[in-house]
């Protein structure tokens, strides 16, 4: 039965941009749950989950069958209610993202659900290092563990004209290949020539830095 539904599965792919997509975030190291349908007046005969791409039975409810158990990657991570047309998912990884499809069997009709399941994590606070010479200062802007890949947000107050400020550094991001998370460290250039004092903070994602002064006596 799951591999029937598998099939049914590679054959609908090439439709998804007509389907409609119900969109769920989860954060890393914690747990969501999937919705594969609203209609919990009737009780199903199945309720399969799968990935979506590659085709990857992840769990399931039958009324009569046994089923194969978890794919590996989500054992003793996944738990399908059949009462309520869910799966709830937990120690989220980065690797859960992406497209999940339901397959939802009753008596007489079949349905189908595709969930994007968006993964977060956030950054920490942002370290901020200045370092000044003959009237230029760089200062560097740090910050990890943080997924998806984010940029840092410069805020200068007053504000610069661009001549007096720019990006040194702006290659790539780090990833830690066992948590799968990010890391970044951007750095700017700041031309005190304009005798202002400069107060200057760093965002990554939602998180802030302290503010730091430059371009000081």
């Amino acid at each position: 039965m799951v591999y029937r539904c598998v099939t049914l599965f590679l054959l609908s792919i090439q439709f998804i941009q007509s389907e409609e997509v119900t969109m769920v975030i989860g954060e890393v190291g914690g747990a969501v749950t999937l919705p594969c349908t609203t209609d919990v007046q009737r009780l199903p005969i199945h309720l399969y989950v799968q990935r979506y791409d590659p085709a990857e039975f992840i769990n399931g409810y039958h009324k009569t069958r046994d089923l194969p158990p978890p794919h590996p990657e989500y054992a003793n991570r996944t738990q399908v209610d059949h009462t309520q047309g869910t799966m709830k998912l937990w120690s989220i990884r980065p690797s859960d993202e992406g497209l999940y499809l339901c397959h939802i069997g009753y008596p007489t009709t079949n349905d189908e659900k595709i969930i994007h399941l968006n993964v977060t994590a956030n950054y920490s606070i942002p370290d901020v290092t200045v370092a000044c010479d003959n009237g230029i200062c760089l200062v560097t802007c740090s910050s990890d563990n943080g997924y998806p890949p984010r940029d840092v947000e410069w805020s200068l107050n007053p504000p610069l004209n661009q001549s007096h400020w720019r990006v040194v550094n702006s290659s790539g991001w780090g990833r830690d290949p066992v948590s799968m998370l990010f890391s970044v460290v951007r750095s700017i250039s700041v031309n005190c020539s304009s005798g202002l004092r400069l107060n200057l903070s760093c965002a990554v994602g939602g998180a802030l830095s302290q503010e730091h002064t430059v371009c000081e006596d």
